[in-house]
């Protein structure tokens, strides 16, 4: 089993390690790996309480100095093989089958809740997500003062925890990284399991070393995000414009700037 989630090694491949026919390691590796997202996934990704929410703000505060952040979001495509009669539902822009996954992370680049197996062509404009009172989303390149540059930064600095932890994932399980040989719905219970592994190994082993080797890593492709997410994709409630502006304030305040956190 972890020698499939760990190498992406096809059914037919480990059939030689353990003498057991492809259809039969398929089957013991999706029964796997049902059980550990029925066994495993109420202690290490259950459903947020009230404690956790505020102890997840807190964290982010403390360690990326984003107040009242509940998570930070992003989406990963994940390539399979072309399902049958699948027609372009799970065709990629870019040319390959994909589900795709959707994540909450929290400031330890733990996984809060993920949601699997969406049709890869629906994700195409994933990289955008809409401003929304509860979703923050950088200003705009256009006519960026000092003040929403700082913004910008700061929310940036804020959400590569999520790229942080989709990057270490992949490397753990290198099945996620290759073209999985199997239809979407095998896919998406081997990635749910996945995820909840990397919460259980974020919890016994502690990995800080590997969250600041990783940040290191996405800072190049940080830059290159935050400049495809600057595109406006809709109009944003005037709501949600005003919180991002408190936000802007508060950063460039003298109780709010990075200073206060030296």
């Amino acid at each position: 089993m972890y020698n499939y989630l760990a190498s992406g090694g096809h059914f037919k491949r480990l059939h030689y390690h353990f003498r057991l026919g492809a259809s039969t390691i398929g089957k013991i590796i999706r029964d796997v790996c049902c059980a550990i997202c029925d066994i495993l996934c109420p202690n290490y990704m259950p459903p947020p309480t009230t404690e956790h929410w505020i102890k997840t703000a807190k964290a982010f505060e403390e360690l990326w100095n984003f107040p009242n952040c509940l998570g930070a979001i992003d989406g990963k495509h994940i390539s399979i093989q072309c399902p049958p009669n699948a027609g372009s539902e799970y065709y990629n822009y870019k040319g390959f089958h994909f589900i795709v996954i959707q994540a909450v992370v929290d400031a330890n680049a733990k996984f809060i809740a993920v949601d699997i197996g969406d049709y890869g062509r629906n994700s195409d404009s994933d990289e955008a997500y809409p401003l929304q009172t509860n979703l923050m989303r950088p200003f705009p390149r256009k006519n960026l003062t000092n003040e929403k540059r700082i913004f910008n930064y700061r929310l940036s600095r804020a959400r590569r925890i999520v790229e942080c932890a989709f990057g270490i994932l992949v490397k753990r399980f290198n099945v996620l990284e290759n073209k999985m040989l199997v239809f979407p719905e095998k896919a998406t219970i081997i990635t749910k399991a996945c995820c909840i592994l990397h919460n259980l190994i974020m919890d016994k082993e502690g990995v800080l070393t590997e969250i600041q080797d990783e940040l290191q890593l996405q800072t190049i492709q940080t830059v290159t995000q935050s400049q495809l997410t600057s595109r406006p994709i809709n109009r944003a409630s005037t709501a949600a414009m005003d919180i991002r502006e408190k936000f802007m304030n508060y950063f460039n305040s003298d109780i709010g700037s990075l200073a206060k956190y030296v």
